[in-house]
């Protein structure tokens, strides 16, 4: 399960439940979860571009409401908007890999206003930049080993940045 906020400040609930992303929201004073909800992304288990295989960091990007999802199993970070699905890092065919145009087990995603990405490739143990349209993406932290020096990550599980675009990671 995932929480985010939507432009009214109103929490959002994003969960997994069978490879589909289901939505909903709680209204103001009302404690109570809703028993239904909308599939948003996720056409079940598979590789096709509107299926998930064990879908786990999703983002919203604020400003323009287009929701990022961490596909694992499927080695890419997929974007929905009004219904289009494109693969916005990695490959659209599952492969994974450690060139800069793969991803190995993303974990999660932060986009920001300009539609470009930052990745989890915790596989990779690094983070990766896409820009938008991007074919390749760009190693901006870790260097590609597990370990304990600054420069490594042994297992990055989130990632965000802040409102100086620093980049925070959580790493194990």
């Amino acid at each position: 399960m995932h929480v985010t906020m939507n432009k009214s400040f109103r929490p959002k609930i994003l969960y997994y439940l069978n490879m589909k992303i289901v939505g909903s929201t709680r209204r103001p004073g009302n404690l109570k979860w809703s028993t239904t909800g909308i599939t948003i992304i996720g056409n079940g288990y598979g590789s096709g571009p509107d299926q998930l295989q064990f879908p786990q960091g999703l983002f919203i990007e604020p400003k323009t409401q287009i929701l990022y999802v961490a596909d694992v199993s499927n080695n890419r970070v997929q974007r929905y908007q009004n219904g289009e699905i494109k693969t916005a890092a990695g490959q659209a065919n599952a492969s994974s890999g450690s060139t800069s145009d793969k991803l190995n087990g993303p974990r999660d995603v932060f986009a920001d206003e300009n539609e470009n990405v930052f990745v989890v490739d915790a596989g990779n143990q690094r983070i990766q930049f896409w820009e938008k349209n991007a074919k390749h993406g760009k190693t901006v932290a870790g260097n590609g080993s597990a370990g304990s020096a600054l420069n490594e990550f042994n297992y990055p599980i989130r990632v965000l940045l802040d409102s100086k675009k620093n980049i925070i990671v959580a790493d194990f």
